[in-house]
């Protein structure tokens, strides 16, 4: 399983879901959905993962969208892959959030 790391764009996204006068519950609760998805299997066929073009990834790498939701005014994320590294004789993967947000 891949450990997640946020973007600074992305964690003010999540703090302005949790908090605050722009606070939506039921949103918050379907992005921590997606996101507790994408770290246990980012090819979970509810995510429909697929490269995104559009945005450079991080360090370099390729990004990658992702579903929230779909329909009218959906959300996705943007995220990139980092190969797994060993970390004292275990390895693991670095999923890195860049981005969350409306549907471009």
């Amino acid at each position: 399983m891949p450990t997640l790391h946020y973007a600074p764009a992305a964690a003010r996204t999540l703090t302005r879901l949790e908090r605050g006068r722009r606070a939506d519950p039921a949103r918050l609760r379907r992005v921590r959905h997606a996101l507790e998805r994408l770290a246990a299997d980012p090819r979970h066929p509810g995510l429909c993962s697929h490269p995104y073009p559009g945005l450079p990834g991080h360090g370099g790498r390729r990004a990658w969208t992702s579903y929230v939701d779909q329909g009218a005014g959906a959300w996705r994320l943007w995220w990139s892959w980092e190969p797994a590294a060993s970390d004292h004789g275990q390895e693991h993967a670095v999923l890195t959030v860049l981005a969350i947000g409306p549907h471009l």
